[in-house]
């Protein structure tokens, strides 16, 4: 009987960390905060002993090398550094065929977007899902083939930083 209860319990605890699991952790992490306390969490960092003063970097890459979520397997990752401080982060759709709404869905579940009509295909605009001090930006851009979507996420202090004409773009 004791070997049936440990196997129930074992099969209720597996299924309930994967639904529990948070899919992307690097989206918690506080702006502000050095690269070189995060570093070693996270292989696709910038190098946090580059100088570059207090110009505003912005780092692109593939949205996977720091989140594993289905809802965002097509899109990219924009980091924003200032100062060696992680300031912002901005997740786009890549492929308006590909990802309906799976930013919304995201936003949905990681920040608790419930404007519906911001949901909808068609919809564009901005819903601003801020709270406790973080500054989050649901939106959906019209572009030259459709609706795109994106997510920024930033500080008040830190959003001024993250506009295109004061940002420095980096390759890696």
């Amino acid at each position: 009987m004791k070997i049936f209860f440990k196997i129930k319990l074992f099969i209720l605890v597996l299924f309930s960390l994967n639904s529990i699991s948070y899919a992307c952790d690097f989206i918690k992490v506080p702006m502000g905060t050095a690269l070189t306390a995060i570093e070693d969490q996270y292989d696709y960092l910038p190098d946090a002993t580059d100088d570059w003063g207090s110009e505003t970097l912005k780092y692109s890459y593939d949205t996977s090398d720091f989140c594993d979520d289905d809802l965002l397997k097509n899109s990219y990752m924009n980091i924003f550094v200032k100062e060696k401080k992680l300031i912002g982060i901005e997740i786009e759709g890549l492929d308006i065929n590909k990802n309906i709404n799976q930013l919304s869905k995201f936003s949905e579940i990681n920040f608790g977007l419930k404007d519906e009509q911001a949901k909808s295909e068609n919809w564009v605009g901005v819903v601003d899902l801020s709270a406790g001090g973080i500054s989050i930006l649901y939106a959906k851009v019209m572009g030259l083939d459709g609706i795109y979507e994106s997510i920024v996420i930033t500080t008040p202090d830190y959003g001024d930083f993250l506009i295109m004409g004061d940002v420095v773009e980096m390759n890696l």
